[in-house]
């Protein structure tokens, strides 16, 4: 698994995550949002010190770093336990590309297998409390995806 890492300059210096309990699973809620966007929205938009999600996978299936290993701004209340994992992609209306969801159960399953996670531990960023958007996005059915998760970890065994 290759994971990019871009040039990407952050206002304020990171801080290391130590209990990892969650994968959260995003979408960008736009269809062709590049990192290097995601990263400028976040900074000029949100004001935060950059893109706010540990990974993020491009359309083509890249697998681009955030934040990395290091505290997320993606879900309040969780972003000292997670890793926020975007897709790019507005799956109100599209679901991801093969690429993107294959290098999503990658990426996943090597942090579940890492910190000793189940696919249980996989939340959409709409199943966390008090989040009222759709994110991932409508067409995303987390039960299936879990489902899948899980097939991807049995087929390493």
């Amino acid at each position: 698994m290759e994971i990019v890492k871009k040039n990407l300059h952050f206002i304020e210096p990171f801080e290391s995550l130590e209990d990892i309990q969650h994968i959260i699973v995003h979408h960008s809620s736009r269809r062709n949002m590049t990192t290097e966007e995601c990263h400028e929205f976040h900074q000029k938009k949100r004001g935060w010190s950059g893109i706010g999600y540990n990974y993020f996978i491009e359309k083509d299936g890249t697998i681009v770093e955030g934040r990395g290993l290091h505290v997320g701004a993606h879900a309040y209340g969780y972003n000292r336990i997670s890793i926020g994992i975007c897709m790019t992609g507005d799956f109100d209306v599209e679901t991801p590309t093969n690429a993107q969801l294959t290098s999503f159960l990658t990426l996943c399953g090597h942090f579940l297998r890492q910190y000793n996670l189940q696919p249980q531990d996989v939340l959409g960023h709409r199943e966390l409390d008090g989040v009222t958007k759709s994110c991932p996005g409508l067409l995303i059915n987390m039960e299936d995806l879990r489902k899948q998760v899980s097939e991807y970890l049995i087929s390493f065994m």
